[in-house]
């Protein structure tokens, strides 16, 4: 994987790989800094060039995967 992530899944990836580890952070806190931090790749990933319909359409292919094994699997 590049450094210069094209997809919401690779900027978790590669968000994942360089997040620290907060023991403090409660899952509510945790939980939000998540959501933000999605929210702020995503505004990267645009002005990267990723279209509003490519990201969409990643957001919907992961909603229809949560509860399956393929969720689990990742």
């Amino acid at each position: 994987m590049s450094t210069t992530p094209t997809t919401l899944s690779e900027g978790w990836a590669l968000d994942q790989a360089e997040a620290p580890i907060d023991p403090r952070a409660t899952p509510a806190i945790q939980g939000r800094r998540d959501y933000m931090a999605g929210a702020l790749r995503c505004l990267l990933l645009q002005k990267a060039g990723a279209t509003r319909e490519q990201l969409l359409a990643e957001c919907a292919q992961f909603g229809k995967a949560v509860g399956t094994a393929a969720e689990r699997a990742a």
